[in-house]
């Protein structure tokens, strides 16, 4: 500690000093800390790693007081003496990581009776799915420490005194990355009062989506604590898997990456998203990847091919009648190009399928279908560059038609 380094030159001083005054203020130090310390160890008898905090001061003065109480001291008595000071000196300087480890102890105490019974959690909605890992457990979901934190499920582990939130939330408008959102959770943490300090990031994955990771560190009251933030996406959908601990060090990084290893995520935005790409882009090739995930942020990105088809052309028929004018008549010569291409039976068809819509009406999943292949077959017939131009047309009033 810094008194304990203090008292150290001053002994030093002493010492190359011989006698006089730097010895005599040497002497009414240790004597006067001794004291204190004593006085300390009555006051702090609740709070054992304090005594024994203060019984390390207190050893180390009475080993000045050995050395220097008579000018020419004994080699018995300067072994005695220096044996003291050293001691006390070592136990006063190791104090903190006993501290450390009492507030962690203390804390898992907390933890222990909050814990739930079970082992494993589910959500089928967000894809998230868990095995506690040995160490780990699930807190209860009634549990009162926390209560105020959001998260789909909170786990710890008391042994560590780490305790890990999980929770997810919908992009904001002014989400540019993992890396941006990892930004604004350290802003946030610091807003709260903290003053956390980046260590690093690195890249990692959970379950079948990738990930970043950034850890912390950051004292309060005197004690170091760690934390480990992992963000990834799903769909429109930012995942939070936050973590704090008592104290730092690798072991409480290795207990994180464990239970981060052990959460399984399905991605079932992305899995349905990329299934719909497929077939909407395989049966009506009009259509683009950017085209398929604007229409899966308006209906369950779970539907069927022709519930994707329907939305889409459904904006498409909005965004149409709010481009330019250039844009317009492009647009319109592409459509004729393209209902050049159907026969008569389903030109006819697909014109009331699409006045249909115009107007509000209801359509069958079967029509869907069925419009969609018309339309599919009739735009894989056209010329390559064609083809690229419609698309571009179309994506841009799927867009439009999804902000109207």
């Amino acid at each position: 500690s810094a008194g304990s380094a203090f008292l150290v030159l001053l002994f030093g001083a002493a010492l190359f000093q011989g006698v006089g005054a730097v010895r005599a203020l040497v002497l009414a130090c240790a004597g006067l800390g001794g004291l204190a310390s004593l006085a300390a160890i009555f006051f702090f008898r609740s709070f054992r790693p304090m005594q024994a905090l203060m019984a390390a001061v207190c050893v180390t003065c009475v080993g000045y007081l050995v050395l220097l109480l008579q000018k020419q001291a004994s080699r018995t008595r300067a072994a005695i003496g220096v044996v003291l000071v050293v001691a006390g000196a070592a136990a006063s300087l190791s104090a903190p990581l006993g501290l450390t480890g009492l507030t962690r102890s203390a804390f898992g105490d907390s933890l222990r009776p909050l814990l739930s019974e079970e082992r494993e959690y589910a959500d089928a909605a967000s894809g998230l799915a868990l095995k506690a890992p040995p160490g780990w457990s699930i807190l209860r979901q009634d549990a009162p420490l926390f209560a105020g934190v959001p998260a789909k499920v909170k786990l710890a582990d008391p042994d560590a005194g780490t305790v890990v939130f999980i929770n997810d939330e919908p992009k904001g408008l002014g989400f540019q990355s993992l890396d941006h959102q990892l930004d604004l959770m350290l802003e946030r943490q610091k807003a709260s009062g903290l003053d956390p300090k980046q260590r690093d990031r690195v890249d990692t994955t959970v379950g079948q989506a990738p990930a970043r990771r950034m850890s912390l560190g950051w004292r309060h009251e005197g004690q170091p604590f760690s934390g480990f933030v992992s963000v990834w996406l799903d769909g429109s959908q930012v995942f939070t898997l936050f973590g704090a601990a008592v104290g730092s060090g690798s072991a409480t990084e290795a207990r994180f990456r464990a239970l981060e290893a052990a959460l399984r995520f399905s991605a079932p935005v992305e899995t349905a998203l990329a299934g719909a790409e497929k077939t909407l882009m395989r049966e009506c090739p009009m259509f683009t990847a950017d085209a398929v995930r604007a229409i899966g942020r308006r209906i369950p990105p779970s539907s069927a091919a022709d519930a994707y088809f329907r939305t889409g052309w459904i904006l498409a028929i909005k965004g149409q009648s709010q481009v330019d004018a250039t844009r317009a008549a492009e647009l319109r010569d592409l459509m004729g190009a393209l209902y050049s291409r159907m026969g008569t039976t389903d030109r006819t068809r697909f014109a009331a399928y699409t006045e249909r819509l115009r107007g509000g009406g209801a359509t069958t999943p079967a029509e869907d279908t069925q419009s969609m292949r018309i339309l599919g077959k009739a735009a894989a017939s056209l010329p390559g560059d064609t083809l690229s131009r419609l698309r571009g047309q179309i994506d841009t009033a799927i867009t439009i038609g999804a902000l109207l």
